[in-house]
């Protein structure tokens, strides 16, 4: 199983809306009582679980003194790499490109409510890369 990015967030109602108006989807049928975690999904394909922040310092203790965000980049690689810059860019702060980068991938930045930094690929020149042969294990 490949790493999976569990992200905290100050308002789960905010981060959720967030993401449904960029095109995601979000399923909070994991969540038990008083427990504020959801999982959050791309084309049906899963990208990660928004988790309260508050909630997550009480289920982990040792990220109490964490603060939100993260030094680092987390990717979601796109069919319609232009329509999403464009629905990103009319609700968020896009912080970088559309670029193409040095191993001719496409590439966006954006930084969604709570700071973290979400980097869009362009699964067609993923597809035509070197790189594809990551993602076939």
């Amino acid at each position: 199983m490949p790493f999976t990015t569990c992200i905290s967030v100050r308002d789960t109602a905010a981060s959720i809306a967030f993401y449904e108006d960029l095109g995601f989807d979000v399923d909070s049928s994991i969540a038990s009582p008083g427990d504020d975690i959801h999982l959050l999904l791309y084309r049906g394909g899963f990208c990660g679980l928004l988790y309260s922040n508050a909630d997550l310092k009480q289920w982990l203790p040792a990220l109490a003194d964490t603060p939100i965000s993260l030094a680092g980049m987390l990717y979601l690689t796109v069919d319609d790499f232009d329509g999403f810059h464009d629905r990103v860019a009319r609700r968020a702060e896009v912080i970088k490109g559309p670029l193409t980068d040095h191993v001719g991938q496409r590439v966006f930045y954006f930084r969604d409510l709570d700071g973290y930094v979400i980097g869009i690929h362009d699964n067609a020149a993923f597809q035509a890369s070197d790189l594809r042969k990551y993602a076939e294990a």
